[in-house]
């Protein structure tokens, strides 16, 4: 993964829950215009995802748009209603390859504790001409290494007595595991950050800690500027163009890893509003306009507090899949050293005034 972090990936599996209309569409929207600021790409897997699991089995595959088949987020009613039914899978015999059996056979009969009809696709429709840093398509399957530690996690993440808790169901919480562990692992070697709902974040949250080498990422854009959120994609567009962004970019990361170190007792916000005090001071002396975030932006960025927001930054695997990518990702790969030299510029400040002092 670039110094810089420019890239994050956005699974459709690990984000099925959110994929719903309503609030948590809106929500999820704040989240891709956050990461708009903070990120050089967004790469948003592309497809129709149909998932179902309850106490008898479980069931999940990807499928293309078609005009037949058109991308539409469900429904809070449809996924009531299809949660109310119980589904089945069944199996038959080609007699003609590539065409369907004529006959199938039910083997697996369950209730429906879960039933995703998701989709990201529709979020195309919604960004202006010329969008170039949101990306729809799919990773190549994994590499039989990565293959081989996601099956891993999955192991161990099966018998945690804390998703246990955490994830009524056995054939529910297997398919949380499953998805997120895959999602996790393609994005680390695809050398992405990830973003995951607040669901699949669970099965992660373990993960993170000194010895691990991993760490959030992007929470300082919420905390620091949620106006953010509520700006039209053509203002995040005009925004990106600012050629102070990579330098922007690299004081919110520098803010992050001094505020992960002084952050104690879970008040993350506190700690990020101080470093970003401490930061502005030694730019400009006279720097003002820290913004206080809504609670509901707060609690609903940070994995720890169960959020739908929760973004990983994912550093520090194994060098064992440093050879085993499964995608390249393009972006801005800077030196340490240019990193530093450009840190240390004001030029971030311009930026920061810009959203600061934005006419809507």
């Amino acid at each position: 993964m670039p110094d810089n972090g420019s890239s994050l990936y956005v699974p459709l599996r690990s984000n099925a829950k959110t994929l719903v209309t309503g609030m948590p569409i809106a929500a999820l929207r704040r989240r891709l215009k956050y990461a708009s600021v903070f990120y050089n790409a967004l790469f948003l897997e592309s497809g129709i995802l149909r998932m179902e699991a309850g106490e008898g089995g479980s069931s999940s595959f990807m499928v293309p748009a078609t005009s037949d088949n058109p991308a539409q987020w469900q429904t809070p009613r449809q996924r009531q209603l299809a949660q109310q039914a119980p589904f089945q899978l069944a199996i038959g015999s080609e007699i003609t390859p590539g065409v369907p059996a004529e006959t199938m056979h039910p083997f697996l009969v369950s209730d429906s504790a879960v039933s995703w009809t998701a989709t990201l696709l529709p979020f195309a429709d919604e960004l202006p001409a010329g969008t170039d840093w949101i990306h729809f398509g799919k990773f190549a399957d994994p590499a039989p290494p990565i293959d081989r530690i996601a099956r891993d996690w999955t192991w161990a993440d099966e018998r945690n007595p804390c998703l246990e808790q955490a994830i009524p169901g056995r054939f529910v919480r297997g398919a949380v595991i499953k998805n997120a562990n895959n999602d996790l692992a393609i994005a680390t070697a695809a050398g992405c950050s990830v973003t995951m709902d607040s669901l699949h974040s669970q099965v992660v949250a373990q993960r993170f800690g000194d010895a691990a080498g991993w760490k959030w990422q992007g929470y300082a854009m919420p905390f620091l500027f949620p106006q953010v959120g509520d700006w039209t994609w053509e203002e995040i567009a005009e925004l990106r163009r600012d050629p102070n962004m990579v330098r922007f970019r690299g004081v919110l990361q520098e803010i992050e890893q001094k505020a992960s170190v002084e952050v104690s007792g879970g008040d993350l916000e506190a700690a990020v509003r101080h470093a970003y005090e401490r930061h502005s001071a030694k730019a400009v002396p006279q720097l003002t306009g820290y913004t206080q975030a809504a609670a509901v932006i707060v609690l609903g960025y940070v994995i720890s507090n169960g959020s739908d927001l929760a973004t990983f930054g994912l550093k520090g695997l194994a060098a064992n899949l440093a050879t085993a990518a499964v995608g390249s990702v393009p972006g801005a790969a800077m030196s340490i050293r240019e990193v530093s030299r450009q840190r240390r510029s004001r030029g971030w400040v311009t930026v920061r005034n810009r959203i600061i002092g934005v006419t809507r």
